[in-house]
């Protein structure tokens, strides 16, 4: 074993290790949060490392099905880095910086990743207007919120199923203009009970308790934004989750 795959080990070792209170603290503090935050930047760049350590493998030059998973593994450890960045900047000043976004280009690339690394027991129906206006936002924002409703459609359905995005231009004279776009799924669906606490951080129907943050991230983007998160679902009949995103005049 060389000497980087050693510090590789050693460093998995230590950050599985460090601030077990971290989150209990996080969710009363900021500095808890932000050494969280510090610390899953630690991680990604640990697990970037035995990425690129496995990728130069001789035994990856034999098994070129595995290339394009580790390129989308790649490009996920990328994002999150860009995801612990930003939030660093925020608890620093506050600010995410905006910029012009292509939603049906960026739906096409969140598609991708997930075929790819995906079971294939999971189909996807996509269609995102021509004529979707650009829309202005952290486009890693934009990103993390859709690939989280994904996360939760696809963890709804265990046996497989199909996941539907549109994107639509908002065409109605009593709204502002904007974009809307809805994510369903056929899966096991929500009660009402559950429904109603979807939002709240930290809930999470998981057996292993593990998630309970990705629908506040959601709506915390969409609220950012000045629009609106609306959740629709029924015990055996799926969830619909639409975003209303409005645009600049």
């Amino acid at each position: 074993m060389s000497q980087s795959d050693t510090n590789i080990l050693a460093d998995e070792a230590y950050f599985s290790h460090t601030r077990p209170d971290a989150i209990s603290l996080g969710a009363n503090s900021a500095n808890g949060i932000f050494g969280v935050v510090h610390d899953l930047g630690n991680l990604i760049q640990v697990a970037t490392s035995a990425l690129n350590m496995i990728s130069r493998s001789p035994n990856i030059e034999i098994a070129p099905t595995l290339r394009p998973i580790f390129a989308s593994a790649r490009i996920s450890l990328q994002r999150a880095g860009t995801l612990v960045q930003q939030t660093m900047r925020l608890a620093s000043d506050g600010n995410a910086a905006a910029e012009p976004v292509d939603i049906r280009a960026c739906l096409m690339e969140i598609e991708a990743l997930a075929r790819a690394t995906w079971d294939h027991n999971i189909a996807f129906e996509i269609y995102a207007s021509e004529t979707l206006p650009i829309f202005r936002c952290s486009r890693v924002g934009l990103q993390s919120a859709i690939m989280n409703l994904l996360l939760n459609a696809r963890d709804a359905m265990p046996d497989g199923g199909v996941i539907s995005i549109i994107a639509t231009a908002i065409d109605d004279e009593r709204a502002a203009a904007g974009i809307e776009l809805r994510i369903s799924d056929n899966g096991l669906g929500m009660t009402e009970d559950v429904l109603r606490r979807a939002s709240d951080p930290f809930f999470t129907t998981k057996a292993s308790g593990l998630g309970g943050l990705g629908l506040p991230m959601v709506n915390r983007f969409v609220q950012e934004a000045r629009g609106h998160l609306r959740l629709e679902s029924e015990p055996g009949r799926g969830t619909v989750v639409t975003l209303r995103l409005p645009v600049d005049g």
